[in-house]
């Protein structure tokens, strides 16, 4: 082929290629929706720095400042003009000095420049990390309400959640562009919510965390929490122990005198039990005999019934519990963790309710047989009234301060209807004319000094059969 044959193809094929490319370019631009109708990513065509690296992200904040560094930048809030300036000189002292802007901002690289879903912590923090406890109880609470060092918060009644407000207490628009982090250690940090007349519907006392005790009923993290149940604890180890000693005046194997010779030999025992071919029958026990309650249906369905109606309500919460700790522990962010420590998911909240309506039911059922009915095989003494009266107590107080959340916290019915004693109680607590909020810290306390009682009461009344029996049938399981 000619040289000038040779230009003139490869002319008409860079001519039919550009045509293309200008075709296809052009049927994607015209396929694209109108600017005012779809937000334009900015990444879309700016590029992106390399957020793993220091210079990236450092590029990254510089590319924002160019206009954010402006004094007068701003933006219209209720026909006010609301500062965006953002000083280098404050946010450098952050904890936040090395992320990027849309690391926290993440969807406000668009056009129009404006954030859709506010600032995201969970990118980089763990919903529930740090203070498992008390995260657990501020679920709806966005964090930056409580770690951003801005006093004015308020209550999103169509969203279920507490913010910071964009105003101040007289409506007045105001900045939040300084970006300073709330000191989580000063001892009024939490008085940001939790005063009298507060707007976000929160109690005006600032409660203590749950102790580990409350894990029979409650996630709770291991901590002592309140002194109270400090107290509980040690009065209930005083007890376990003096029974400890009361038992081993007995003999054990022909042993009456050395309590070390009888600690040895009943520590043999056990063993031996264990790793033989008895543990098979001593499992059997187990599963009849104390999870199944076979040895209390033989005296009767109806005390079965009542004991059952206890029984497995404390096992099932005391099981959830345990299982929402282990999940929380391993993992913090996954989908069945965030949903068992939100008590207001609709799985949680319905087996709550549901466990406590069945141990009210076996309370009063127990109740009505001690005093009404009093059937000849049923004796009535001290110790199992106040075990009942206790534990009733304990329950009731339970949904009275659920009622009370609902009222206060003005929690939409499409989520507290999930948890139908609270919600019946909080209609009851509607009606009436009373500032919850003060009333709740107190009814908190009482709920909690129920249980401590619950907890030191359980070595000396008849409660210790919840250790006694099964140890007795362990040990017995031959003639079980």
């Amino acid at each position: 082929m000619k040289p000038r044959m040779q230009t003139s193809a490869v002319a008409v094929c860079a001519l039919a290629f550009w045509f293309m490319a200008f075709w296809m370019v052009g049927s994607s631009v015209a396929q694209q929706q109108p600017p005012g109708q779809q937000p334009s990513e900015c990444l879309d065509c700016h590029r992106q720095r390399n957020l793993n690296a220091n210079e990236g992200i450092l590029s990254s904040q510089r590319f924002c400042y160019n206009c954010h560094q402006d004094p007068g930048s701003h933006g219209d809030f209720r026909a006010s003009k609301v500062s965006f300036q953002v000083k280098p000189e404050y946010f450098l002292k952050s904890p936040h000095r090395f992320v990027a802007c849309i690391q926290c901002h993440t969807s406000v690289a668009q056009s129009p420049h404006r954030s859709l879903s506010g600032v995201q912590c969970s990118g980089c923090h763990s919903q529930i990390s740090g203070s498992p406890g008390t995260h657990a109880e501020h679920q709806r609470v966005r964090c930056e309400a409580c770690h951003t060092d801005s006093p004015f918060v308020k209550l999103d009644v169509a969203n279920n959640e507490v913010k910071l407000s964009h105003t101040n207490a007289k409506q007045v628009p105001i900045s939040l562009a300084e970006h300073k982090v709330a000191d989580v250690t000063r001892e009024d940090f939490c008085t940001k919510c939790h005063v009298p007349n507060n707007q976000v519907g929160a109690p005006t006392m600032v409660l203590p965390s749950k102790s580990f005790v409350c894990i029979a009923c409650h996630y709770s993290p291991m901590s002592i929490g309140n002194p109270v149940f400090l107290l509980a604890i040690i009065v209930a180890l005083m007890g376990i122990v003096a029974t400890v000693i009361f038992w081993f005046r007995a003999g054990v194997q022909g042993e009456t005198t050395s309590v070390h010779k009888k600690i040895q030999l009943g520590s043999e025992v056990v063993w031996s039990k264990v790793f033989s071919r008895e543990i098979f029958s001593i499992l059997k026990t187990v599963f009849f005999d104390i999870l199944l309650q076979r040895r209390i249906l033989a005296n009767g369905v109806s005390r079965w019934l009542i004991h059952s109606l206890i029984f497995y309500s404390f096992f099932a919460r005391f099981a959830l519990s345990i299982l929402t700790l282990y999940l929380q522990k391993f993992s913090p962010e996954g989908e069945w963790t965030l949903t068992l420590i939100n008590k207001d998911s609709s799985f949680v909240a319905t087996f709550n309710d549901l466990t406590g309506v069945f141990i009210l039911v076996g309370v009063v059922w127990a109740m009505v047989r001690r005093f009404i009915t009093k059937p000849e095989y049923v004796s009535t003494q001290e110790q199992d009234t106040a075990a009942l009266v206790i534990i009733g107590l304990v329950a009731l107080s339970g949904f009275m301060l659920e009622g009370m959340r609902f009222v206060m916290g003005q929690i939409p019915p499409q989520i507290t209807l999930s948890a139908f004693a609270g919600y019946v109680m909080s209609r009851l607590f509607s009606i009436m004319n009373v500032g919850w909020e003060s009333i709740f810290g107190y009814m908190w306390y009482i709920h909690a000094l129920l249980w401590a009682l619950f907890i030191a009461y359980l070595p000396f009344g008849k409660l210790k059969h919840i250790f006694t029996t099964p140890l007795s049938l362990l040990l017995n399981y031959k003639k079980a």
